[in-house]
This record gives C-alpha cells, structure tokens and sequence, in this order.
C-alpha cells in the first residue's frame, strides 16, 4: 500500500514544495485547499484535489486516514487591525484556524479507528513568537495553530499509539503569497529550501513532538533552530 499524504492548503508555496518532495519520494498525494483546481500537481494529475470548505469541513469522500497530514493553510492580513472588515477577521481566522482543524478532527478520527499511525506537520510562523506591524490577528492565529500542535504532540501518540507531531516556525520565505502585495522578497528564504529542512527533520524525528524554527541567515539560506520560544 501506498503511503498517503494529505497537505492542508499545499496549493502554493511552501505547502506545494513540500508536496512535490514528497511526490518525488513515492508518496500518494491528496491536496486540499481553497484553490486546489488550480494547484500545478493536481491540473497535471499527480496528486487528487479537494475544496478546503470553511463551512462543512472535510467532504465525507475524504474522511479517511492519512500517513501524513502537513498543515500549512493560512491567509493574508491586510493592514492594521482596526482597518479589518468583519468578513475579513472572519475570514483570517476560518481560513487559519476553524476550517483546517474542522477538516482534520474527521481524518484523525479514522486514524484512530483503524489504529493507523499519522505523522502531523503543522507549519506555523516566526509571528507565532514575534511582534509585527500588521500581523496581529494573523500571529495570534498562528500562535493559536503553534500551541494546538504542542497539546497535538502529547495527545495524539496515546490517542494513536505511533504517532507524531512536528511544528515547524519558519521565517519569511519568497512565495506567491505575497504577490501584488508590494512587499520585497528579495531577502526571504528560498520555500524549496525551506521544504526541505523540515522534510529533513521529520524523516529524522524520533521522538513524539519536535519543534523547530527556520531562520534566515546572512545569505538567505535556512538554518534549523530547536525548542520553544518566548514572546518577543
């Protein structure tokens, strides 16, 4: 049997490195995400797709169980937060929060009914830690997903004895998430390099839960850093 592979918004960007990484490895790759006709492996037909719904969570033909999950769906906050509409505070933390966990609660409960082993990445942020300008629902959302992996990372290998979790805080990467958005990537990390750091770190996880941080360094390459970190 294949082993299978459901990315949790891998239509762009990190999410789709880390599912061609995978593809390349042999992995049966389903992609779900709000874009996902449009996603390149998925109009090629190297990996199924599905609508990432806000509303009903995961389609009943979906509810089934996965070796991997990587979760990495999220959403762009625009301007400060008193400029944000309430269609765009509940769309920022629907697309973060609420509707990735309603998709994923139905996958791991077949996980546990059938006693089948997930690995779970949860790729996070920098601004899960870190104070920006802007940012401030969008890091509390991703403080909120970094915090749900750490209890995932004790709940899940007794729930589903086997299992592990991996959160993954990376640093700013040039990806098309911040197209048109009049920010300069120039200095941002590579998301091929950074896809690779953490698939290099859950094929050498060992232990329950880890968690990382991917740091920029002075030329832009990735560096992998160990731990939680304090508020900034």
């Amino acid at each position: 049997m294949d082993l299978e592979a459901l990315f949790l918004g891998g239509t762009k960007g990190l999410g789709l490195s880390m599912a061609k990484i995978a593809l390349k490895e042999g992995w049966a790759i389903t992609v779900a995400g709000r874009t996902s006709c449009a996603c390149s492996i998925v109009v090629e037909g190297l990996a199924a797709g599905f609508l990432l719904d806000l509303e009903d969570g995961a389609p009943r033909e979906l509810s089934k169980a996965f070796d991997l999950i990587v979760w990495t769906a999220g959403a762009y906050q625009e301007g400060p937060i008193i400029g944000l509409s309430r269609g765009d505070i509940r769309s920022i933390c629907r697309n973060h929060l609420e509707g990735p966990v309603s998709f994923l609660v139905p996958i791991l409960q077949k996980n546990r009914e059938l006693g089948r082993p997930v690995f779970l990445i949860v790729v996070a942020s920098s601004s899960s830690f870190r104070v920006r300008t802007n940012e401030g629902l969008y890091g509390t959302n991703k403080a909120a997903k970094a915090q749900l992996a750490r209890t995932l990372g004790q709940e899940l290998p007794s729930l589903i004895p086997g299992s592990r979790v991996l959160l993954a805080n990376p640093g700013g990467m040039a990806t098309p998430f911040w197209d048109g958005r009049g920010r300069d990537t120039s200095g941002f990390m590579d998301s091929n390099a950074v896809a690779a750091c953490i698939w290099d770190e859950m094929q050498s996880q060992n232990v329950p839960f880890k968690e990382i941080h991917v740091v920029r360094q002075s030329d832009k390459s990735p560096k992998v850093e160990y731990g939680a970190r304090l508020p900034e």
